[in-house]
């Protein structure tokens, strides 16, 4: 699909009454980019194993003990039900939609049942949900997850200092830099002292996952104004780059722990060189544009961490 097309597609839904419930039927029975592949959903899984690992190496109190937090997590949970294969016990999610769908959460856990066993789950979601009233209450009787939609990240209406885990997975992206500081001060109030976030940001053009004809740096041509025609509510994207996260990050007040992030290729590069970049970008070093995705580790800045660590 051009990209053009899919934008003004978006555009429309987002202005219609029901346009996300449109957009959903039109993914599952047009595009049938939902459910999602087995392909996807081994991704979306090894992302998941990236967050625990990560988490168990800086995590002090007992894992299966901590209390586990994610916003955005969209239709079909495969996040937090791989966190859940990995042992995690208590998860509250949130999001600004109530967005799940009972249908692609069952198909969820029928794919984590057709997973090879050295995958490395401690367990397998091996139930699966009714829809209506009985969902939510069996979701987290069944997998400890404690989904609250609609909820306003920036407010989330939960204790200071209660959360021990905070993860956030591809959403970041999709949240207008206004609202972001908000959304990382509740962090920093919900995070234990020696709590720990991590976040994945994907940094590319999303229209390019359905364009091939566009590069995953497309987006960088464009004004703002121009911008905002192709990034409706149902598609929206920030385009902020990996440096912009870092610098908020720190003033909101956390310290970086570890940045894991992709480096430029040569190819990159060349890539970025040929683009009429808009001139907001031009301030950016060539290598600082083509970060393309990452995964930062996140803690309070000015608490002593030095027994923050998981004994072995």
């Amino acid at each position: 699909m051009n990209w053009r097309y899919k934008a003004l597609l978006q555009l429309v839904f987002s202005n219609l009454p029901f346009g996300e419930r449109m957009n959903y039927l039109f993914q599952k029975y047009v595009t049938r980019s939902l459910p999602t592949s087995d392909a996807k959903f081994v991704s979306i899984v090894s992302e998941a194993k990236e967050h625990i690992e990560v988490l168990r190496k800086y995590l002090s109190c007992p894992f299966e003990e901590a209390t586990f937090y994610e916003f955005g997590a969209g239709w079909d949970l495969m996040v937090p039900l791989a966190f859940y294969a990995l042992g995690v016990e208590r998860q509250i999610l949130v999001d600004i939609r109530n967005l799940v769908r009972v249908e692609l959460v069952n198909d969820t856990i029928e794919k984590f049942q057709r997973m090879p066993p050295d995958f490395g789950f401690l367990r397998k979601p091996d139930r699966l949900l009714n829809g209506g009233d009985a969902f939510l209450p069996s979701l987290e009787k069944y997998y400890g997850i404690d989904y609250r939609a609609p909820c306003d990240a920036r407010a989330a209406g939960l204790a200071s200092g209660s959360i021990d885990c905070i993860t956030s997975t591809n959403t970041l992206e999709h949240i207008p830099p206004q609202d972001i500081q908000a959304i990382l001060r509740e962090c920093h109030r919900l995070l234990r002292n020696n709590g720990i976030m991590t976040f994945r940001i994907d940094y590319k053009d999303h229209y390019a996952y359905f364009d091939n004809s566009i590069s995953v740096y497309n987006f960088l041509q464009y004004s703002n104004k121009a911008w905002s025609f192709f990034s409706p509510m149902l598609q929206y994207q920030n385009r902020l780059r990996h440096r912009d996260f870092l610098e908020l990050f720190q003033t909101v007040g956390f310290e970086i722990a570890e940045d894991s992030h992709t480096d430029a290729t040569a190819a990159d590069l060349e890539t970025i060189k040929r683009l009429r970049l808009d001139k907001q970008f031009k301030a950016y070093r060539l290598q600082e544009l083509a970060v393309r995705n990452s995964l930062i580790i996140l803690r309070k800045r000015g608490i002593d961490h030095r027994l923050s660590y998981r004994i072995p």
